[in-house]
């Protein structure tokens, strides 16, 4: 077996662990708040004994714990698509069927902001990097120091006063505009969803890009000590060529995985962001499920993250090591 192959199935065998792991406490963490749903149900619908008994049955809660764990592990991993159950507060609407609809917001949302802040806070870091100890260095790491501290929800709050409330540049909330009832595939369709997104994503990119930025920074701080930088800067190569060409090469592998690590990071915020923007993706399904204890789609939210996530990290590890050969032996 080749090296770059264990690498592979080593890294598969963790990915494998982690999601194991994960539906373990995705099934426990709800089951510990003391009150059932099926009585919630019961409360808001008065609905006789008898129903109440019946619907307990049907959703599995008359049975041990562990019989309804193992039935989840066998309707999540061995049904495809995964058979997450039906939704207590939405029912008789599957799990799965909400999240069809909410995931691919949230993806969106996520994916674009992520790739956006990548970007920007990379570029950013290579600039104060070059520049270390100037003006404009000493300013983007204060700023970006003092972005950080800002939690998602606080950023969300100020920028949809400011700009939604008072300045009147975005919506203050939604996804398309009220009138769009069966919404189509076009020009229009795409910019009034760009043009609700937009502030919610400012949101994300804002409190994420000073974390690409600070890492890129210090990154180059150690690399130009290197000697091959040393030795580039001696024979006299541009400054810029030699931290374009050969600083940004290896101060990239830290963004890599911080893409992955940093994706759950963001998805969290983003739920929140979500919620602040009334933004249709999982976040604000999450929030609702909570506030009605509906465990089946608090289950569903938190594994489709956790694929998301776990798939993220093994999607960087292998790009990881495409990038620097020497991890494969490690």
């Amino acid at each position: 077996m080749g090296l770059s192959v264990r690498f592979l199935v080593r890294r598969a065998l963790y990915a494998v662990l982690t999601f194991f792991i994960a539906l373990l406490m995705i099934f426990i963490i709800p089951r510990l708040i003391a009150v059932s749903p099926v009585e919630i149900i019961a409360a808001s619908q008065q609905l006789p004994p008898s129903v109440i008994k019946l619907l307990t049955a049907q959703f599995g809660l008359d049975k041990p714990l562990y019989i309804q764990f193992l039935l989840y592990i066998k309707n999540v991993v061995f049904t495809f698509p995964p058979n997450l159950g039906f939704s207590y507060e939405y029912y008789p609407q599957s799990v799965w069927s909400m999240l069809v609809i909410s995931l691919p917001w949230t993806l969106f949302l996520v994916g674009s902001s992520v790739a956006v802040s990548a970007f920007v806070g990379t570029m950013a870091g290579l600039y104060a990097g070059m520049n270390r100890g100037k003006a404009l260095d000493k300013l983007l790491t204060y700023t970006s120091m003092a972005t950080q501290s800002m939690p998602y929800f606080w950023i969300a709050i100020m920028f949809q006063i400011i700009l939604a409330v008072v300045l009147r540049l975005f919506p203050i909330g939604g996804a398309i505009s009220i009138t769009d009832t069966s919404p189509v595939m076009s020009l229009e369709y795409i910019q009034d969803v760009l043009y609700h997104a937009m502030l919610p994503m400012i949101t994300i990119v804002v409190a994420t890009t000073p974390v690409y930025a600070i890492i890129m920074r210090n990154t180059l701080a150690d690399i130009i000590r290197e000697d091959y930088m040393v030795a580039g800067e001696a024979k006299g190569l541009r400054k810029s060529r030699l931290y374009y060409k050969y600083g940004l090469r290896n101060g990239i592998l830290p963004i890599v995985s911080l893409i992955a690590v940093h994706f759950g990071y963001v998805v969290g915020g983003a739920l929140l962001v979500e919620i602040v923007f009334s933004y249709p993706g999982v976040g604000t399904l999450l929030f609702n499920a909570i506030l009605s204890h509906d465990y089946p789609m608090i289950q569903g939210v938190f594994y489709i993250l956790g694929i998301t996530v776990i798939g993220a990290n093994f999607i960087a590890d292998l790009i990881y090591s495409y990038i620097d050969p020497r991890i494969r032996y490690s």
